[in-house]
């Protein structure tokens, strides 16, 4: 399954990494407040999703552990929400995800948001190019970072344009 854009960490984490493994805990769970297994975070799924984690051992490293929620609906609209540790001193600043989106072919980033409060920092923002549209957020809370993405064909924009206030609106961070 291929999930492009919107786990291209996921990816690159499987690059750098000797080992890794995929655990699904869950498939076709009916749409709803949804929480990955072992996570930290809840937001409403508004279509049937898969819960999964991808773990990489870098020995002697701590495992890096990423866990995400994901579904698709008949529409092409995919719906995305994760979360993975942060190596502090290793960490980026979040907007060098947005730059190396805007590397893609034909790409162009616009509706940049940023912010901060109570210790979380949040980017937003939204990506064309010749694969389609997405929508991403970013937080940064107690050294983890929580992604959640809404990709679609371009035809599907004004829904998935619908949804994403709701959809991003109702992620909340359940555990310190």
């Amino acid at each position: 399954m291929t999930f492009r854009l919107a786990t291209a960490f996921v990816l690159a984490l499987t690059v750098i990494a000797p080992a890794q493994a995929q655990t699904v805990y869950r498939k076709d769970v009916p749409a709803g407040v949804a929480t990955p297994t072992g996570g930290t975070f809840s937001i409403d799924f508004p279509v049937a999703y898969m819960d999964s984690e991808m773990r990489a051992d870098d020995p002697p490293a701590p495992p890096a552990i990423i866990r995400l929620l994901t579904g698709m609906n008949s529409d092409r609209v995919r719906f995305s929400a994760s979360e993975m540790p942060m190596i502090v001193q290793n960490a980026k600043p979040m907007e060098s995800f947005m730059e190396a989106t805007k590397q893609r072919p034909g790409a162009v980033v616009s509706d940049m948001q940023r912010e901060s409060h109570d210790g979380i920092e949040i980017l937003a923002f939204s990506l064309a190019d010749a694969s389609g549209g997405y929508f991403f957020r970013v937080e940064r809370a107690n050294n983890i970072q929580y992604m959640q993405v809404i990709q679609f064909p371009e035809t599907e924009r004004a829904q998935a344009t619908a949804v994403r206030d709701d959809f991003f609106g109702s992620f909340k961070i359940t555990k310190p």
